[in-house]
């Protein structure tokens, strides 16, 4: 009985975890510098910054697309092909918003989001995971 009583307990503790991991998972990565400019990412792997639009919308505004430029801040990724991706939060949308290759650290790409919200970015370099963060669309 002891021993049910603690696989119970285990399990449940499992889950807990999961489920705060998960939570945790769905917040406004912050935002970092790198060389004088403020990016959204991962600091020392990736990151992207609006280029245009007004000075005074979100950086992600929702239902427009923008010019951003991507940053990959970690250097052997030449000739690679990399795929970014976003899920919504609530619908759990998954839309694809660029796909190139990589020639140097930088690179530019126009992409947008329908809904606002909270979404993840997953890029993916040669199909394998590369770094996540998640972004607000206003």
């Amino acid at each position: 009985m002891k021993r049910y009583i603690f696989s119970l307990l285990l399990v449940g503790l499992i889950l807990t975890r999961c489920a705060d991991k998960e939570s945790a998972d769905w917040k406004v990565s912050p935002t970092f510098t790198n060389e004088n400019v403020i990016l959204h990412g991962t600091k020392g792997k990736f990151g992207v910054v609006k280029l245009n639009g007004e000075a005074d919308e979100p950086a992600f505004p929702a239902d427009q697309g923008r010019l951003y430029a991507i940053y990959f801040l970690e250097n052997g990724f030449s000739g690679q092909a990399y795929k970014i991706t976003a899920t919504h939060q609530d619908t759990g949308e998954l839309v694809k918003l660029h796909e190139q290759e990589i020639f140097n650290t930088e690179s530019q790409a126009k992409f947008g989001v329908k809904e606002a919200g909270l979404w993840k970015i997953d890029v993916a370099v040669d199909g394998k995971s590369y770094t996540d963060f998640v972004v607000e669309a206003e």
